[in-house]
């Protein structure tokens, strides 16, 4: 009952104060006037006995303070703290205003990062009980991931015994017709139970059973959300519906829910996200013996308790199993990745770098508010001396500065959590094209939270060595020199200069990342890329297999768009080929024959393969090295020729006249089966980060036709001119076809460096940011120790020392802080910098170029930041700074 009585004692407290109060001061009156008479009684004078009542007594206003906090809550001495620090901050608003601002910028760039690592990285996938779900992929030497055989899948599927469910799935885009414009339609072929493993049923309808899968069965669609909305105005009637999908009907017989997402996938790549329009059924034709072909990828879901290591280890003894049964099958192994691992990739590292960078800029933020708040309190000194003199316990004092800097730390948190919405919108908006779940990323309860206990944790970072100093100052030395130029402690001098020596150090941490991510970015930006990217539009076309069954009719739409494109104003070339530069790879062959050469033991050749008209190249700019390219002669009928780049030629026919070489897919070949190079072309890399050109060879588009092309049209001049005319071309050879994905080879190329940009720009914004901090903070050290040593140059002047002298002088210390900075931030790099390995290209994370660059750089904007106060010491006039002592 004790406590419950105490608590109540205290609510009654709280309701009755200022009635309390006046008690209290009755009964402090009471025994005063007891004690008064007591000395009276012994024999003193009433004067002096009511001195020495007062002296027995104490502190009025401490006794008060004690019994409010032994009998009230502790949070009225809280209030009284937090009003008092108001009145402070109020006082001097220049200086509440700069510690808050900085405060602001650094605690709202950290929470906009965290805003995105929360949607990226922590917030679950959109999938029930998502952590189960996993990929599955190939592997082998020559292969580090690599899709499924259709039939290994099966085989998968039937025996495992670590997942619930299994699914598999190909992107083969549909067009859409019949009814509007043709429509070119992101679709996917998807075995049964390929939404159970994801968790998803569809809104409308059902999903694709077993039967589905027999060949002559896939005549089933089931619709996106979105797509059921725009084309079909979310008809309640679209399930049994059919539509005309590649000129053939299908019958919808399920629409998805909003917010159904694409898991994300390799093979002619999709992004994670809802951009996916239609799903159809995967159907297994061919001989289930041939296990050659790998063009599907599986997606799988395990069993309660089953771990991913777990499944791996069952599947690659399945996997042997197969090798043994099946040729095809042998040197293979199998990868189980977490579906997170997958659609998160290689940004992970990169959004934790980011929020590591932005946390180092919080950091000198506080090592700024810091040396602010210390060169305050020695201003303060006179202060805190009284408040000790008049019995104020330190850890009173302490609190009471504790709650100044974590107000101060409150408002810097409200305006960064203000300054993270717009923060966020802009880093969408900067995000590359494709990056992951970048629809997940809000300001939301989770991000507010953080920032409230950055906010907390920054006050207490930055206020707490303040106070502890603040409180340590000697009474009677305080009052003494209060009255004089406050100089503060040694030990306060040492560490503001330690703060400084931080400050400098991370800032040039982070500039050396920075430096490293220039540098391969410019490396990026420069590289020979092997085609030329201006006055380039390029559009993809597919032509319905129900209506372009032969190659004969595929190779002869193409060559007639090509000619007819050819002739028209402004074009100096057209051509097509089966994918563009710099957009990844998807297709490649294993297993050929090099006439004269024999295949390492275990090993084959292998190469990617593409198809080209005769004047791709042309007009992608792609320089002939050697031969000849494709011609009208390169046709069905005439004797297979293909195109190499430099990487196939060197790395198979090293120092050897390479034109005239051949090659065959043949068991046993005949003449007809081979095919000859004729031209060696320079080499164009997957991607721009890419370590190099992989080998690839071109084939003839007239020998080996493909249904899927990208026209490719180099221009006089604004190649978005010739939109409209490449429409009206296709139109005018089929009206049924659509023209997707219109773009100039410029954003193409643009967006294959979009990441490394996104990165350098904002660790090079925080960098920036970190060392404008570090040279205010350097500034604001020097420029307080010039002031604080005014007498000792004005006696140096007095004494006849050149102002020279004064100056160098000043700017020694600062170089001495800045050099100090910058050998410790040269030191944390080396040691951090292999963290950027990953999202470097063509740098040594220890290039010593940038090292030196940015550790002199650092050092001579400190010395430039602290020039104006060291002016102003030589300035000093001897007279007023002696006087001043």
């Amino acid at each position: 009952m004790e406590p419950l009585n105490l608590f109540l004692k205290k609510l009654r407290l709280l309701v009755t104060r200022k009635r309390f109060g006046s008690e209290l001061d009755e009964e402090m009156a009471f025994h005063r006037d007891q004690a008064e008479r007591e000395f009276i009684d012994g024999g003193m004078t009433a004067e002096a006995a009511k001195h020495a009542a007062m002296r027995q007594f104490g502190n009025s206003t401490r006794v008060k303070e004690k019994s409010h906090e032994a009998v009230g809550f502790s949070f009225e001495s809280v209030w009284q703290d937090l009003r008092y620090a108001a009145r402070q901050l109020a006082s001097n608003p220049g200086f509440t205003a700069v510690i808050t601002l900085t405060l602001a910028l650094s605690i709202g760039a950290n929470s906009a990062i965290f805003s995105v690592i929360e949607g990226v990285l922590l917030k679950p996938l959109p999938y029930p009980h998502s952590e189960q779900i996993v990929r599955l992929f190939l592997t082998s030497a020559e292969y580090p991931k690599f899709p499924l055989n259709p039939f290994d899948f099966l085989d998968f599927r039937a025996r495992n015994k670590s997942f619930a469910s299994m699914a598999a799935f190909t992107r083969d885009d549909m067009q859409l017709s019949g009814s509007g414009e043709p429509v070119q339609l992101s679709g996917f072929g998807i075995t049964s139970g390929y939404f159970r493993v994801l968790g998803l049923k569809p809104q409308l309808g059902r999903e694709f059973d077993f039967n589905a899968e027999i060949p002559g069965n896939g005549q089933q669609v089931i619709l996106s959300n979105r797509l059921w909305r725009t084309r079909f105005e979310g008809a309640a009637d679209i399930v049994g519906r059919k539509i005309t999908l590649n000129m053939k009907p299908y019958t919808v017989i399920g629409v998805m829910p909003e917010g159904t997402e694409h898991p994300g996938n390799d093979y002619h790549s999709l992004p994670y996200g809802e951009s996916v329009d239609v799903w159809w059924p995967f159907e297994f034709e061919g001989n289930s013996s041939q296990r050659g072909s790998h063009y599907i990828e599986g997606v799988a879901r395990l069993k309660d308790g089953v771990q991913p290591a777990q499944a791996n280890a069952e599947m690659n003894a399945m996997m042997a199993q197969l090798g043994r049964e099946h040729e095809g099958d042998t040197g293979w192994n199998v990868l189980v990745i977490p579906l997170y691992r997958e659609v998160v990739g290689a940004n992970q590292r990169m959004l934790w770098v980011l929020l590591g960078a932005v946390g180092m800029v919080l950091l000198i933020a506080c090592a700024n508010a810091a040396n602010l708040l210390l060169a305050r309190a020695a201003a303060r000194q006179r202060e805190v001396a009284v408040r000790l003199a008049l019995g104020a316990p330190r850890r009173r004092l302490v609190r009471q500065m504790l709650t100044e800097s974590l107000l101060i730390s409150l408002l810097g948190g409200g305006l960064g959590a203000a300054l993270a919405e717009g923060g966020v919108r802009a880093l969408v908006a900067l995000l590359p094209a494709g990056f992951p779940r970048a629809h997940d990323i809000h300001v939301n309860a989770l991000v507010f939270a953080f920032t409230f206990l950055v906010s907390i944790a920054t006050g207490v970072l930055f206020g707490l060595a303040p106070a502890l100093q603040a409180s340590r100052i000697d009474p009677k030395r305080g009052l003494y020199e209060g009255g004089r130029s406050s100089t503060g402690s040694a030990r306060q001098g040492r560490l503001r200069n330690a703060l400084v020596i931080s400050e400098v150090s991370l800032a040039c941490v982070l500039l050396i990342g920075a430096g490293l991510m220039l540098r391969s970015f410019l490396n990026q930006l420069h590289l020979n890329a092997g085609f030329k990217k201006d006055h380039v539009l390029t559009a993809s076309l597919s032509l319905p297999q129900a209506v372009y069954k032969k190659d004969t009719d595929i190779a002869r739409f193409y060559d007639r768009l090509m000619a007819n494109l050819s002739t028209l104003p402004g074009v100096e070339s057209a051509g097509a080929g089966s994918d563009l530069p710099w957009t990844g790879y998807d297709e490649n062959a294993g297993g050929f024959t090099i006439e004269g050469k024999k295949a390492p033991p275990h090993q084959e050749f292998h190469a990617r393969y593409h198809m080209a008209t005769p004047d791709y190249f042309r007009a992608l700019g792609t320089p002939l090295v050697r031969g000849r390219f494709f011609t009208e002669a390169d046709k069905d009928g005439a004797p297979y020729v293909v195109i190499v780049n430099q990487a196939m030629a060197v790395r198979y026919w090293p120092n050897e006249v390479v034109i005239g070489k051949r090659f065959t897919f043949a068991d046993a070949p005949k003449e007809k089966d081979w095919f000859t190079i004729v031209g060696v072309v320079a080499d164009v890399k997957d991607k721009p980060s890419s370590p190099g050109a992989e080998p690839a060879f071109w084939w003839s588009h007239l020998q080996q036709p493909s249904r899927d092309m990208l026209v490719v049209i180099r221009a006089s001049s604004d190649p978005r001119l010739l939109v409209d005319s490449l429409r009206d071309q296709v139109r005018r050879l089929d009206p049924s076809l659509a023209v997707a994905d219109i773009r100039l080879m410029d954003q193409v190329a643009d967006e294959s460096i979009a990441t490394p940009r996104f990165s350098f720009f904002l660790v090079g914004l925080f960098a920036g940011l970190a060392i404008v901090l570090a040279a205010i903070g350097t500034y604001g050290v020097i420029s307080y120790s010039v002031s604080q040593r005014i007498p000792e140059f004005g006696l140096r002047l007095a004494l006849g020392a050149p102002p020279g002298d004064v100056l160098r002088l000043v700017l020694a210390q600062a170089a001495q802080l800045a050099i100090t900075g910058a050998v410790a931030g040269v030191i944390v790099a080396l040691g951090l910098a292999r963290v950027l390995r990953s999202l470097m290209y063509n740098v040594s994370p220890a290039d010593p170029l940038t090292f030196t660059a940015v550790g002199l750089g650092v050092v001579a904007i400190a010395l430039i930041a602290c020039y104006l106060p060291a002016r102003r010491a030589t300035r000093t006039s001897p007279m007023i700074a002696l006087r001043t002592e």
